[in-house]
């Protein structure tokens, strides 16, 4: 389908079922991708062990951090190529890309040296136990070596995505996966590299999709093209990027450390069983990265779909496609909360048979997941104000979770009832986030409908 055709689409087809078709091919993409961290998990822990996994969930915080900052100036293009394209500013639109494939080169870049040097000195400082931290230093070597390919991936990516091209996408999360998939168990099982094997085969993969991003712009068959004159530093275009991206980076990475924060109370509070709880925690987050997937799909959908339109002044659109996304979200979360309450063991057993690690696991689930019907919610009315250009608001609202609710709930809930204080946090700041969250984007929809109506 042309990008023509899918902007025609976008402004104009029935918001239902357009939701579905922009959203399926994004989540179908995200599952296979996110599959690999899944099976990844499982590889580790069954090749090298329970201290393996936990070496690999202590070195995520940092590789979430490096993937939060390629993801806020991928996430910030991406907001500003769907609004010039939908104004049929396209010129504008591809010095917008080209200036930002320089900036996500040269931040990568930085990146790669700065990560890579002090890599050992971050887990020493971070006081992690003796048996997972060699290898965390082990697994995060090769990632942070590689964060260039990583940041440019991550802008390429987000460019083909903004233009309406979703089958694309799909295909390059779907080749990564794959490759990721076979070279994890080539060099987990069969060359035996331990923990490295399984950074390497994420290396390579992640290559092996930069490249189909980039063949793909440099076709020249769409509408953002690369252009040697306009691949150079542009001081507005990387504030404008930089400013709609700070919501997407501060929710990856709250979320890494939101990671970082838990492996360090467990350290403190239950120093004794620190490696089981870290290792668990481990295998229920990659677990939740799995679940949570779909509702990321839905979001990248409604932002494109919310910007489009945005950028072609027809606003009553974006209220319906976000009344869609929160209730076809929230339909979904519910599903997984009863599932995980209920029977989280089925999906812990494929980690290990180490049956203390699965009920550990298990028994952390019935507690993080009690409100996680709040998900939806919290993902889909930031990316509205985020797809409209307002940066502020979808800045703070991303905020909540973990940099105005963590620490001082996770304070006073581990002050309260000790270890299990650590996954009582979770449910609360669902509960606080979510309904601020609500009723902030239910009064803003409020204010714009009479605005509209003023208008008409």
């Amino acid at each position: 389908m042309s990008s023509d055709k899918t902007a025609h689409d976008i402004l104009n087809a029935p918001v239902t079922p357009l939701f579905f078709k922009m959203a399926m091919p994004v989540i179908l993409g995200l599952l296979v991708n996110g599959l690999y961290n899944f099976v990844d998990a499982i590889f580790i822990a069954r090749a090298v062990g329970t201290d393996g996994i936990g070496g690999v969930t202590a070195a995520f915080p940092i590789q979430m951090i490096l993937i939060s900052i390629s993801a806020m100036m991928g996430s910030g293009v991406a907001s500003i190529l769907s609004r010039r394209l939908g104004a049929n500013k396209d010129d504008e639109a591809n010095r917008v890309f080209n200036a930002s494939i320089f900036l996500a080169f040269s931040v990568g870049l930085f990146f790669s040296v700065v990560v890579s040097f002090f890599n050992r000195d971050i887990f020493i400082l971070l006081e992690l136990p003796p048996a997972i931290r060699d290898y965390a230093i082990e697994y995060l070597h090769p990632i942070a070596l590689f964060s260039v390919i990583s940041f440019c991936y991550g802008t390429l990516s987000d460019s083909v995505r903004a233009q309406g091209l979703n089958n694309h996408v799909f295909f390059m999360m779907v080749m990564s996966s794959l490759l990721n998939i076979s070279l994890d168990a080539l060099f987990l099982f069969v060359f035996e590299w331990g923990v490295a094997g399984a950074a390497w085969a994420t290396v390579i993969a992640l290559s092996s999709s930069c490249v189909y991003a980039a063949r793909l712009i440099l076709s020249g068959k769409h509408r953002i093209r690369f252009y040697r004159d306009y691949i150079r530093p542009n001081k507005a275009v990387h504030k404008e990027t930089i400013a709609l991206g700070i919501p997407i980076f501060m929710s990856y990475a709250g979320y890494g450390l939101m990671l970082l924060i838990v492996n360090i109370a467990i350290v403190m509070v239950a120093q004794q069983n620190a490696e089981l709880l870290i290792s668990a925690h481990g295998i229920l987050n990659r677990t939740l990265m799995l679940i949570f997937l779909p509702i990321l799909g839905m979001m990248i959908a409604f932002q494109t779909f919310a910007g489009f339109n945005f950028g072609a002044r027809k606003l009553p659109r974006i209220g319906q496609g976000l009344k869609v996304a929160l209730i076809v979200s929230t339909l979904y979360c519910l599903i997984w909360t009863l599932v995980m309450l209920n029977i989280p063991h089925y999906l812990y057993v494929l980690f290990s048979e180490d049956q203390q690690l699965v009920n550990t696991a298990a028994e952390i689930s019935t507690v993080v997941y009690l409100l996680f019907i709040t998900a939806g919610i919290a993902q889909i009315c930031p990316a509205l104000f985020q797809a409209m250009g307002y940066a502020k608001p979808s800045a703070w609202l991303n905020a909540l979770h973990t940099y105005v609710l963590l620490i001082p709930v996770l304070w006073l809930s581990v002050h309260w009832w000790q270890s299990e204080g650590i996954w009582w946090t979770f449910p609360i700041i669902d509960a606080i986030a979510g309904i601020i969250i609500a009723a902030y984007t239910w009064f803003f929809m409020q204010q714009l409908n009479i605005k509209l109506q003023e208008n008409n």
